[in-house]
């Protein structure tokens, strides 16, 4: 830019720009407010769409991450409306993490337990054995890293159990080995529910000459239900769920009729109409046949 010294007055430098200069001068500061309205406008229309493909990765990883609740209410659901077909492929997609938190690897057992159960009341042996093997392998692991886990303990009990009913000839050898570890489960934790549940199975489902006891294997699942229902801070508990099946068809089977019928409207109110409970008790049982 051009600039032109005038003559000194009285010890003061003054300065001006010829109409070249000035000229000159008007182009650059046009130049750079074009550029800065360009730059808002780039920002306006462009920016918001760049700083969306910037953070949408990030929030589609976040939404399509499943925690454990996710996983404890997709059981929770599945099995409150009679349908077990999910089990199978969210057991697997909780074993494709490979998490080492206790509470991840027990909730996969016990879905593992959950659907064991069923398998075995749908005689799909063979698919029942799979799961008991692979709830081994877990919890040889855990218990050799928490011994004193009352819950994973209650698990090998249950799981003990299942063995036996895959091959009844071996229960000289499963029995005491169920026995142990749902005493264990009670010894080290009096106030959880799982070794009275536990308990309560081995009542129920023993003959009568082994020691079975059905009024007694009730009062061990109401226990635990009123230690679950005092305790209880899951979200989505299927187990609860379970549990109150299992006192249902304990009342049926214990000549309890008036009472079942109470308590069957109690669970109907609580999870809808379990239009397979029937079935799960024993529709001649419910029906009085």
């Amino acid at each position: 830019m051009k600039t032109v010294r005038a003559k000194r007055l009285k010890g003061v430098n003054i300065s001006f720009r010829t109409p070249a200069s000035r000229r000159q001068g008007m182009v650059k500061i046009d130049f750079k407010n074009r550029m800065k309205k360009y730059n808002v406008f780039l920002m306006s229309k462009y920016g918001l769409l760049f700083m969306v493909l910037l953070i949408l990765p990030v929030l589609l990883v976040a939404a399509q991450k499943k925690d454990l609740t996710y996983y404890q209410c997709a059981f929770f659901e599945s099995y409150r409306l009679g349908n077990m077909a999910p089990w199978p492929g969210l057991i697997a997609e909780m074993e494709k993490v490979k998490s080492t938190d206790l509470a991840w690897q027990t909730e996969m057992v016990k879905a593992m337990y959950g659907l064991v159960g069923y398998q075995l009341g749908a005689k799909n042996k063979d698919l029942a054995k799979v799961y008991v093997n692979k709830a081994d392998v877990y919890l040889d692991k855990l218990l050799k890293a928490y011994p004193r886990n009352s819950q994973l303990h209650s698990l090998s009990g249950a799981f003990y159990g299942y063995k036996i009913a895959l091959s009844f000839y071996k229960a000289p050898f499963f029995g005491p080995k169920s026995m142990y570890h749902i005493e264990k489960s009670i010894e080290l934790d009096p106030s959880a529910p799982g070794g009275y549940i536990e308990k309560a199975n081995s009542l129920m489902y023993r003959p009568a000459a082994f020691g079975g006891d059905k009024k007694e294997g009730l009062a061990y699942y109401q226990k635990a239900l009123k230690l679950m229902e005092t305790q209880n801070r899951q979200k989505c508990n299927w187990q609860e769920l379970l549990l109150r099946a299992f006192i249902l068809k304990s009342l049926y089977e214990t000549n309890q009729t008036t009472e079942a019928e109470s308590f069957m409207k109690g669970m109907q109110k609580d999870y809808g109409s379990m239009s397979w409970i029937k079935d799960f008790v024993g529709a001649g049982l419910v029906e009085g046949k």
